[in-house]
């Protein structure tokens, strides 16, 4: 009769420890999940961001711009993009709101008051080394 009973309570160990062990598995694959979430989420806002500045670089390419010296902007009402031109420099920055990406390009000045793209302009910061520069209100 004593050794049935340690049999029985071999089994009942063996089945804790692979319950724990599963536990553990499910708790590190929970965990994963939530990371890979957190990642796919961050991936979204970023090419958010970067579609909504491309679209505002592209609408402020056909804006009319005045000769000015200091930074100028334009905002985009519907979308919320905002472009803003530094004339001196011939440098277009464009963001899709408030504390979002921004992108850069190089441009030229046409007769009318658009601006044209430099060819191989493009740029994901800001070629500004001047503190203060690249920062427009």
């Amino acid at each position: 009769m004593a050794l049935s009973s340690q049999r029985g309570s071999g089994s009942l160990i063996a089945v804790m420890i692979v319950l724990l062990m599963g536990t553990l598995m499910l708790h590190a694959t929970r965990r994963q999940l939530s990371d890979a979430m957190s990642l796919v989420g961050d991936e979204q806002r970023h090419l958010q961001q970067f579609t909504g500045a491309t679209s505002a670089l592209a609408w402020g390419e056909r804006l009319h711009w005045s000769a000015a010296q200091t930074w100028q902007c334009q905002q985009q009402a519907v979308f919320h993009w905002r472009a803003c031109l530094q004339p001196a420099l011939m440098l277009l920055r464009a963001d899709s709101g408030p504390g979002t990406l921004t992108l850069w390009r190089w441009v030229s000045l046409r007769s009318d008051g658009a601006v044209q793209a430099d060819p191989h302009g493009w740029l994901d910061y800001c070629p500004l080394s001047r503190e203060g520069a690249c920062h427009v209100k």
